[in-house]
């Protein structure tokens, strides 16, 4: 049915209910307006056409058929299931059967079962797209990613500026990590379609991931000159100028997503570029509007948590910091921000509580792990809580070398702490021998021609 003749024909039955006149429709029109309310999730609509199709032509199979979709549509599973069996005994080989049984698998978490039911009615049926449809879902749900791709390709073959299906098959490619295949298609498919916003958007989301980031940009400008009010296109191209260190660009970036869709996320974007390019003020406002839109943002309320810490606004900070570890209680940046204030405060109880907690919410036990952590915190200048992460490490391992060597090529690392170091390199080889020098050499690689190290060896 034509998509003119088809919306009329959705109008007419509208109007008549509206109204409560009755109006006839023949079984093919009935079919299709109970099965466009069924796929749009109008169920109490689907539900007056299935009964008035049935009472007008009781002789029509394919209203029992249809009732048992309904069932299946609003979670009535034990009812679909009798439907589907009184449907099947008076017409066994009715084509929509193997889809009502496939929908009822899928909703019982039967998924196989589901995948050969909807394989069959797709042999069977004249209309493959909506089958089609829940096969890819089914297959995306149980992370059959490449046979999900295979299908939703062959639906965009039949409707190619479906935007949906290429958010799907968009989506499909990122969780198989397949963003070369994206790529490639993405830019097959606007050889066809060149002016799809979304087609570009998704090519450009794809590139970002693979780091290409001047091709992903380019592509997000594309999309952006097709609909300069794209919001998702304007907040990536943020999120790569962020990552390009070109602050004001990005500042304006995610402005320009804010236009049209204000929300908690890229308000803390926002704040971050603000923050990152000395603007605090700007920086506070933004993350303050974060959490105002979004209460669980936890990332938000550490930020603002650190700015008040270094603004010496401490016990604002604090509380910053607390709500941050309600919602994230498992994340050990927090507790080691939150140690860091407490100690400045001087309620060094407290400061300690947080530094056993540290230990206890990082994932990993081992000294290798604690040693990625410091790295980690290193990186981030943030060096006083990684020698607390030390201290902890070996508190909790004191009679291993590898722990022990980590502290010792770490406060070699320090400077003004010459006789310490060598205080704890003679301990290190003393207690663990060749054991220790090697755990050394192996963390801190840089030692191997540390004059410190050769003279005492």
């Amino acid at each position: 049915m034509e998509h003119l003749e088809f919306d009329h024909l959705i109008r007419k039955f509208e109007k008549a209910l509206k109204s409560k006149s009755s109006l006839f429709f023949d079984v093919d029109e009935f079919e299709e307006i109970a099965d466009h309310y069924l796929e749009t999730g109008q169920l109490n609509q689907a539900l007056i056409a299935i009964e008035m199709g049935g009472e007008q032509h009781p002789n029509a199979i394919t209203f029992a058929v249809k009732r048992a979709r309904y069932f299946v549509a609003n979670h009535q599973l034990d009812l679909a299931a009798e439907a589907i069996e009184t449907a099947e005994s008076i017409s066994p080989n009715h084509p929509d059967l193997d889809w009502a049984r496939g929908q009822l698998f899928m909703r019982q978490g039967k998924h196989q079962e589901a995948i050969k039911s909807l394989k069959n009615a797709l042999q069977n049926s004249d209309d493959l797209f909506p089958i089609q449809g829940h096969l890819a879902s089914l297959y995306t749900a149980i992370g059959e990613f490449k046979h999900a791709i295979k299908v939703l390709k062959a639906m965009l073959r039949e409707e190619p500026k479906d935007d949906h299906l290429l958010y799907m098959l968009a989506a499909n490619f990122d969780m198989d990590s397949k963003d070369e295949k994206a790529v490639e298609w993405f830019k097959s498919y606007l050889d066809q379609y060149p002016y799809s916003e979304t087609a570009w958007y998704h090519l450009g989301a794809a590139l970002f991931r693979l780091q290409y980031y001047n091709k992903a940009l380019e592509s997000f400008d594309y999309a952006l000159l097709i609909d300069a009010d794209f919001t998702a296109a304007h907040f990536d191209t943020g999120r790569i100028l962020e990552e390009l260190n070109q602050y004001p660009e990005a500042i304006k970036s995610y402005k320009n997503a804010l236009k049209s869709e204000p929300n908690g996320y890229t308000l803390y974007r926002l704040g971050i570029c603000y923050q990152s390019n000395k603007q605090i003020p700007e920086a506070i406002e933004a993350l303050k509007l974060s959490i105002k839109h979004d209460e669980d943002l936890d990332e938000a309320w550490i930020e603002l948590a650190i700015l008040y810490g270094e603004g010496h606004r401490l016990f604002e900070a604090i509380d910053h910091v607390k709500k941050a570890l309600s919602l994230d209680p498992e994340n050990p940046d927090y507790y080691l921000i939150a140690y860091d204030l407490y100690q400045r405060l001087g309620l060094f109880i407290e400061g300690e509580k947080m530094l056993k907690l540290v230990l206890k919410s990082l994932r990993t036990e081992d000294p290798k792990g604690l040693f990625e952590y410091v790295k980690t915190l290193e990186k981030i200048n943030q060096y006083k809580a990684a020698l607390a992460v030390i201290r902890m490490g070996l508190e909790r391992h004191p009679e291993n070398a590898e722990m022990e060597a980590i502290n010792c090529g770490y406060i070699m690392g320090l400077e003004n702490e010459e006789e310490l170091a060598l205080l704890h390199l003679r301990e290190g080889l003393s207690r663990f021998g060749g054991k220790f020098k090697d755990a050394l050499i192996f963390f801190y690689p840089e030692l191997s021609s540390d004059i410190r190290l050769n003279n005492i060896l």
